[in-house]
This record gives structure tokens, sequence and C-alpha cells, in this order.
């Protein structure tokens, strides 16, 4: 069935959204929209490899300590580095290069964040999207194997429900 690169997820669901992208080996950035809330993925030749939101929950600060990866105090000590430095670096950067996360954790910590982000996503049930060719400059490329993450929010879903 063909699929509009925009409309509402209620009409056509987020699964059926990326399975089309993936299959077409598209190259941009999904927004989705809900009330005052947008997130974004990022897909490289149909694969997602990364995502973004602008709800706190969604935040790399708030993951990392909710995992146990960083302390909360690392945590407060690495934001007030990063908005001495006026917010310039991403505070990923500040963590490592502080010594406060290791570069294999805080690539962890992006993963899970992504995982996270898409996994709300999947609890919508309302809301606005649209696939647009563009691709932002600064986006760091995870590899997240598309069924893996399907099949874990199915399950996470389950468990949670």
């Amino acid at each position: 069935m063909p699929i509009s690169l925009s409309g509402k997820i209620q009409e056509q669901p987020l699964s059926d959204i990326l399975e089309v992208l993936r299959q077409m080996k598209a190259t941009g950035t999904l927004t989705v929209k809900k009330d005052a809330v947008t997130k974004n993925i990022f897909v490289k030749n149909g694969q997602i490899v990364f995502a973004t939101s602008t709800e706190s929950r969604d935040r790399l600060g708030e993951i990392l300590v909710k995992a146990g990866i960083v302390s909360p105090e690392n945590m407060d000590y690495a934001l007030q580095l990063y908005w001495k430095g006026g917010g310039v670096k991403k505070l990923g950067a500040v963590l490592v290069e502080n010594g406060l996360v290791a570069p294999k954790e805080l690539f962890n910590g992006l993963k899970l964040q992504v995982k996270n982000i898409i996994y709300t996503l999947f609890l919508w049930h309302d809301g606005d999207y649209q696939f647009e060719e563009r691709w932002p400059s600064d986006i760091i490329q995870l590899q997240i194997n598309f069924q893996e993450l399907i099949a874990e929010i199915i399950q996470r879903i389950k468990q949670e429900s």
C-alpha cells in the first residue's frame, strides 16, 4: 500500500511508515509532532541512525542518569560546564572531555536515548508526521537494527501493559 510522506499517525501507524522508509532506502528526517512535542527520526539508506526530541525526559542527561551511566552529581557538574561554555559543545562531548563518561558508555547512552525516543513515539495514538529528504550536518550516526528495535518495542509494550 502506498504511503504518504505526511499525514496523521492515527491513520498510518508509525511501524508502517518506518517500514516503507526502510524499503525505499530513504534518507532524510521523519518529524512527528503532537501538541508542543516534536520528535525526529533520522534515516539513512532506510536505516534509523538517530533520533531527537523536544521532550525533557528524552534528554541525554536524563537518560544517562536514569540508566546509571552517570551519577546525578556528575551530570549536574557537566551541565554547569556545558552552560558555562555557552552551550556550544554538545553535552556528550563535555561529559567525555571531563572524564565523566567513557566514549563507549556515551555511545551506549546515545543508542538508549534513540531507542527510548522511538519507543515513546509508538505509544502515541495521534500526531502529525512528515518525511523530508533533509539531513542535519551535526548528528551522530548510530546503526540501529530496525527488526531488533521493533522486537524490543513490542516486548517493552507487553511488559508494561
